[in-house]
């Protein structure tokens, strides 16, 4: 005797989503001189888990590069004994980023293929940063949480 089975077909949370759907706008951001000290500060004034590091590496607006310092840097860094240094020499580099119009699980596949948590986004015209999208931004939009 043949059974029927049934398939059950799961669609994800994520499906249709953009990642503009799930970003928060503007970032907090310090230069790279900044002390993580002050990097620390500016997190929990912030309440953020991220503080990019922004370099004009030239005369041109064009002509700059992004840094992140998370939390889990923050305490390495209070572990070594270095929260003196400048964010700079914590700052992983090149920061991830996304356009505002790119699926939101494509930005879910970079943060696990990168193990990050956060990315910029980008404007999907000019390609400058305009936010951020992180894990518990992805968490809350998938709960149905604005």
């Amino acid at each position: 005797m043949k059974t029927k089975t049934s398939q059950t077909h799961r669609i994800s949370p994520l499906t249709g989503l953009r990642v503009i759907d799930a970003m928060h706008p503007g970032m907090v951001s310090c230069p790279p001189e900044t002390d993580i000290r002050a990097v620390a500060r500016m997190m929990a004034t912030y309440r953020v888990h991220a503080i990019f590091v922004h370099t004009r590496s030239g005369e041109s607006p064009d002509e700059e590069s992004w840094g992140v310092v998370t939390d889990a840097d923050v305490l390495v860094a209070a572990l070594g004994g270095v929260m003196d240094s400048p964010a700079a020499c914590i700052a992983r580099t090149p920061v991830l980023a996304v356009r505002t119009t790119e699926p939101l699980e494509r930005a879910v596949q970079l943060m696990n293929e990168h193990e990050v948590a956060h990315l910029v986004v980008v404007e999907g015209h000019s390609g400058r940063p305009i936010g951020v999208v992180s894990t518990l931004d992805i968490a809350r939009t998938v709960a149905g949480h604005p």
